[in-house]
């Protein structure tokens, strides 16, 4: 690495880490003025406030590094136009596009960590933070709490489950019903006392199953049935008020596939899915943007150079939570829906490579 690659690497490294310091401070002032009154009436003290914000940092990281190596490379490269060290860079024989490839390598660790905590790290931090919300400053039940209440089901397309309440610690659900729906109509109906988790096997205990036909019932009753086509786990269960941003992509993965198999659509958590794979891709198609674009700001000063920063991390932000509420209403696919504001993004940002001096 030569002397002038070190210095516009540390270059984009300080403005990578001050835009990253500015994100959090932003983040956590918000969430503080919306939740402060909360944490006042549930009389918390200031270890607990303190440790729910530093769970809330990896989260932070997480969101907001595409954003920070956007305005990296933009006050990066704006810096060096503003300075005319651009211009002595290209006359001395080094090009924008050597420029872009070094800052498209700085990045790419970058977006190997937004993958290993999007996998690895966020889900389990975000799932201890919001726990720690729920039962101690909102004095609720954890979501693996000794005793949950009513859980419904879609077991199947014509199949639904109702529990009363569930145990996680023994894996057993009770006063269970389980209808069988055919035209709108019940045609079968299953009460049980139970409904047991044991060696990978759903069981219901002491039933009894009730046949609606056209002009008659038939009632029976069933000391134990076995229900081997049933897709979800005790953890399904424990987990029902986990949100995307608690589980990692090989959980959503799995959570969809047995949604599947009961005929459910789960376009919702399909959309969350192809967020996860591409967030982090999101680094490379913003420096792929932010390079040309800054080099093509030859007026204006820092200020508008910061202005301009942040209306394009606004532009940005709105494609990625636009084609996430047209996703989860079925207007785009999951695929148009995770890659629209980086597809929109990197076209602009080849044009701008085209076009720009190099």
């Amino acid at each position: 690495m030569t002397l002038l690659d070190r210095y516009i690497v540390s270059a984009f490294a300080r403005s990578f880490f001050f835009a990253m310091i500015a994100a959090a401070v932003i983040f956590v002032t918000i969430d503080l003025v919306e939740h402060l009154d909360k944490f006042v009436d549930a009389q918390v003290g200031f270890d607990l406030i303190s440790r729910y914000y530093l769970l809330y940092i990896p989260f932070i990281v997480y969101l907001t590094i595409p954003v920070g190596v956007l305005l990296a490379t933009l006050f990066t490269i704006g810096g060096f136009v503003y300075r005319n060290e651009l211009t002595a860079m290209q006359a001395s024989g080094v090009s924008l596009w050597r420029i872009l490839v070094l800052l498209l390598l700085v990045v790419a660790p970058l977006a190997g960590g937004v993958w290993v905590l999007g996998e690895n790290v966020v889900p389990r931090i975000n799932f201890e933070r919001k726990e720690l919300y729920r039962v101690e400053v909102r004095k609720g039940k954890g979501s693996a709490s000794s005793r949950q209440g009513r859980i419904y089901l879609q077991t199947s397309p014509t199949e639904f489950l109702k529990m009363e309440s569930y145990d996680p610690k023994l894996r057993t659900g009770y006063q269970v019903q389980l209808q069988l729906v055919e035209n709108g109509r019940v045609v079968t109906q299953i009460n049980a006392d139970s409904l047991s988790y044991r060696e990978g096997l759903w069981t219901l205990l002491n039933a009894e199953r009730t046949d609606f036909m056209d002009r008659s019932v038939s009632m029976n009753r069933i000391e134990s049935l076995a229900r081997p086509d049933f897709q979800f786990t005790p953890d399904d269960l424990i987990r029902v008020n986990i949100e995307p941003d608690e589980m990692s992509y090989k959980d959503i993965q799995s959570l969809i596939n047995r949604l599947q198999a009961a005929g459910i659509r789960g376009a919702r958590w399909s959309v969350d899915l192809a967020f996860k794979f591409a967030q982090p891709f999101a680094t490379f198609i913003i420096v792929l943007f932010g390079v040309p674009f800054a080099a093509f700001r030859r007026r204006g000063g820092l200020v508008l150079g910061f202005g301009l920063s942040l209306l394009v991390c606004f532009v940005y932000f709105g494609f990625q939570q636009v084609g996430k509420i047209l996703g989860y209403g079925g207007e785009l696919s999951p695929f148009w829906a995770a890659w629209i504001g980086n597809i929109v993004f990197g076209f602009i940002g080849l044009a701008l490579v085209w076009r720009a001096p190099k």
